[in-house]
This record gives C-alpha cells, structure tokens and sequence, in this order.
C-alpha cells in the first residue's frame, strides 16, 4: 500500500509540475511574487485527495463533503488539462522544430500563449462540467444475451440485473443509492448481482448507506462480492454492513438458485495483498458447477482468471473494476491495462462480462463511459452472444 501511494504521489507531482512549467511558459510569467504561490498551489493540488482522505477520519460531515468533492474534482479537471496541454505544447515544439514559431514575433507568441492559457481552460471547465451532469443522470440500460451450456425454459425466462462500482460513501450519497436502486427496481430483475467496489469509505462513518441498499431485492435474491475498495476500508467491517443491507455476500461460495442456476462469487484478488486466504479461481469453481449453468462473480476482469475459471466451468463472468475508464482520456489506459475493459468478450470457453459500473469513484464525472445497469438474459449455445444499449 505504501509503494502503491508513493506511485501515485510522483505520478501526480509530474503532472502539476508539468501542468504549471506549462502555464508559467505561456503567461511568461517571471515575478517570484506570483511564482511561489503558484508553486505552493500545484503542490497543495497535488496532495489535496489523498489530504483529504486522511481528513474525513476526524472532520465533521459537512466540511467533509466540500473537500472532498472539490480534491475529487480537481482530479478530473487534472486529467482535462492534461491532455489539452499536452497538445498544445506538442503543437508548439513542431513549429519551433519546422521554424515556424520564430516567424512570430514577440507580442504574438504572447498573444498565443494567452489564448492557449484561455482555449485550454474554458474547454476543460466545459468537459468536466458535462462530466459532471451526466455521472449524474439515470444509468443507461444495457441489455445482453449470453449463451450458455444446458439452457432450460425456467433459466431462459430469467431477467439478471448487473450493477457493480456503487462506491457508496461522501459524493455517492445515500440519497444518490436510493435513486440507482429505484431504477433497478423498475427494470424487475429475477436477481441482482454486485461484483464488488459496493463501499468507499469506513462503514462506521456510512451506517446510513445500510438504509438505501435495502430496497434493493429481487425474487431470488441480491448477490455481492468484495471489490478492492472494500479492503480498503476494512473488509470485515464493510462485509458486515453489506450483510445487514440485505445484501448476500459470497465470500468465496456458490449458491444454486431454483432454476438450476449457480451464482458463485470469488474475493477481490487484492485479498492476497491483506494477507487474506483465496482460492485459485479455477479450483473454486470447479469444486461449485457440478455441470450446472454457472455465473461466476469476480470483481477484477484478468484474462488468466477468466480463462481458467471459463475453462473450469463457468458459463459466465462479471466484473466491474474498469469504469469503462470513467472519464476521457484515462479509459484509453485502462483498454491498454484490461484485456476485457467493457463489455460482452468470447473465452476459450464462455464469456466474460465488463461493467462501466453504476457510480464513480474519485471525480464525480463520467465522460465517454456513461453509468450503466445491464440486463442479462441467457440464451442456448447456438444463438448470437449480443451486448446492446438501449
């Protein structure tokens, strides 16, 4: 954990160092009056999420919302700025490699730089400000069709709900879980599944989030894993609070639904990072399928587990984890780190399914990946897999 912060801290120290050598570049900004506050600023920016993540273990409730909704902002606008810069800088090197800029004199290059400074900002307050809205909006629905092995009338008549990544803490209110789960409620799923990232902050500090996923429930029940996140904050304690939301947690178990269907759900892989015993993914599920037709919930969507679990017996798996990449341009990364990033994939042997997820974690913005429920039906082996929004 203390290699994984000291990563993330020289990552976001690079980029505001860049962000203000940039900014100080195209004002010409020299006076040291107006360089060390702005210096100080990039570095409070720098620190300012995980400051306050520290913050809200002893601040009152209030206070807590406002920091971190403008440090979980900020993150977002970093990430537009970023790439804008990162553009208009690159444009910049090309005309001083091809000679062009020297062609400009002086209060030109001023001109220029200033409208830079003002394009690159008004784009960025205008994208995260659309983020914003539509993180905001009702999940889109997303309908699936996935083959599956022994396919029976009773098993083809269910309606599974896919919903993964609530993040449910300080922006993801209580207020805000109770609207995704009225909008899951209105789609009537047989059952609802949830691999994982449910929680984001310590469940003493959230008891009232308890509240709002009661009224999730479907007639075969509602099915959670543990996300990474939920380590984060203390796996025992959030387990706990799930459980008493009504929530089943399957905690490295199986059950079997009437229909013949085996909901089966696996720990977050980063369980072995707290020292927490976990099964080899295959293993478990071939100790669980008995040939039934199986889902399998795993939070983190790797290819080797996948691939194995598929191969073990699993007819099906779902995760969450990626956001789709939450916002532009990050998902391009996030392709470049998960195989399986979002959507319906064919395995060696059945399919894997990737959610965008239903909340956001860090900024409270999606852009390119829309929150999304999907509505999972399944089909006989020979007709066409299918992944659609509505």
């Amino acid at each position: 954990m203390i290699a994984f912060i000291a990563v993330i801290l020289t990552i976001s120290g690079l980029i505001h160092w860049f962000l203000y050598a940039r900014l100080v570049s195209a004002l010409e900004i020299t006076s040291p009056g107006i360089l060390w506050p702005l210096r100080l600023l990039a570095v409070l920016l720098a620190l300012s999420y995980i400051l306050v993540r520290l913050w809200e273990r002893i601040a009152p409730q209030p206070t807590v919302y406002v920091s971190e909704w403008t440090a979980a902002s900020w993150i977002g606008m970093m990430f537009e700025l970023l790439w804008m810069t990162a553009v208009v800088w690159i444009i910049k090197l090309l005309l001083q490699l091809f000679g062009i800029w020297s062609r400009f004199d002086p209060a030109q290059q001023t001109m220029i730089g200033r409208w830079s400074v003002i394009v690159v900002v008004s784009a960025a307050f205008i994208l995260c400000g659309y983020a914003m809205w539509r993180a905001a909006q009702p999940a889109r629905v997303v309908r699936a069709n996935v083959p599956v092995k022994n396919i029976t009338p009773a098993l083809r008549n269910l309606s599974l709900a896919l919903v993964a990544d609530f993040h449910s803490g300080v922006l993801v209110s209580k207020k805000q879980v109770q609207r995704m789960a009225q909008q899951i409620m209105n789609l009537k799923p047989d059952a609802i599944l949830i691999p994982g990232d449910i929680l984001d902050h310590p469940p003493d500090r959230i008891r009232e989030i308890a509240t709002a996923f009661r009224e999730l429930h479907a007639p075969l029940g509602v099915f959670g894993t543990t996300g990474n996140h939920e380590y984060y904050i203390n796996v025992r304690a959030a387990v706990a609070l799930l459980k008493e939301s009504g929530i089943h947690m399957l905690e490295n178990e199986a059950v079997e639904l009437p229909p013949g269907l085996v909901i089966a759900g696996v720990d977050d892989r980063t369980a072995l990072q707290f020292r927490i015993p976990r099964p080899k993914v295959d293993e478990f599920v071939a100790a669980h399928t008995d040939g039934k037709t199986t889902i399998l919930l795993n939070h983190t969507p790797m290819g080797d587990e996948a691939q194995s679990a598929a191969r073990a017996g699993a007819d099906l798996i779902v995760s969450g984890h990626t956001h789709g990449g939450q916002i532009w341009p990050f998902s391009i990364l996030t392709k470049l780190a998960f195989t399986y990033h979002h959507g319906l994939y064919k395995l060696d042997r059945g399919y894997i399914m990737t959610t965008s997820g239903i909340g956001t974690w860090g900024p409270p913005m999606r852009l390119g990946a829309p929150p999304e429920i999907v509505l999972i039906k399944l089909v006989a082996e020979n007709e066409p897999p299918m992944f659609r929004y509505e």
